[in-house]
């Protein structure tokens, strides 16, 4: 009788992470984020995004090196990070027009193109942009390749602010990021090969976005011994995954 209920139990969990990847993030944003530092991160990406359209040749430069389709994807999940929140309204921001703002960004090729949906971002971010659907599917918001990228970026950020922690609130967002990444991270679950893995794959994604959720409030607080502490033990949880998914 216990094997039975036990089996039941994982059959429920293995399909409750297929069905995850078609609604709302794998976790209450809410609970684990704070609205004005999703703000600030989409607003702070975008205005780099700025620099990259500047010219045509620090344009072919981002697309070369992805900056565009990685700054689209992050926004695109920040905004549907703040589209969930339960406060996201309070920060004036249109938040699903600024997901579909950043998908288009994302996937554009030409400086023309760029620059008018970096516009429709901006738009957005100040309040307008239209009616669109608040729910999305998170594992259509960033590629793979560009989230990976994106949050070794941010892991390499944290490791120099934290070798010499100094004014360590400033630099908190890098946390923050890698947490909402890491929603995107555990939907999308093309990785994993073999179903029977798909826990492990959850399990892993969930440990790195508490530990990241964690680090960006001890970084806040400026509780460098605890921050320092936190983020070693994140670095695990990725070895960990990379072993087993990827290496």
């Amino acid at each position: 009788m216990k094997r039975c209920v036990l089996c039941l139990a994982v059959l429920a969990l293995f399909v409750g992470y297929l069905l995850r990847t078609d609604g709302a993030a794998p976790a209450d944003v809410s609970k684990v984020l704070s609205v004005d530092d999703l703000a600030a991160e989409a607003k702070d990406t975008a205005k780099k995004l700025a620099n990259a359209v500047a010219s045509e040749e620090s344009f072919d430069r981002a697309i070369e090196q992805k900056t565009i389709a990685r700054g689209g994807g992050l926004i695109a999940c920040l905004a549907q990070a703040i589209a969930e929140h339960k406060k996201g309204k309070d920060t004036g921001i249109a938040a699903a027009a600024l997901r579909d703002a950043a998908l288009g960004l994302r996937g554009t090729k030409t400086l023309d193109d760029a620059k008018s949906a970096l516009e429709k971002v901006n738009e957005a971010l100040e309040g307008n942009g239209g009616k669109a659907e608040t729910e999305f599917a998170w594992n259509k918001l960033i590629n793979m390749h560009r989230m990976m990228e994106e949050i070794e970026v941010r892991q390499g950020s944290l490791r120099r602010t934290l070798s010499r922690p100094r004014r360590l609130p400033r630099s908190s967002g890098d946390a923050t990021v890698i947490a909402v990444l890491s929603l995107a991270m555990e939907a999308d679950t093309h990785e994993v090969k073999n179903k029977d893995d798909l826990p492990k794959w959850a399990d892993w994604s969930k440990k790195y976005r508490e530990a990241m959720s964690q680090l960006a409030a001890a970084m806040k607080a400026d509780e460098a011994e605890k921050a320092q502490g936190i983020f070693k033990a994140s670095v695990e949880h990725c070895d960990a995954c990379h072993e087993k998914f990827r290496d």
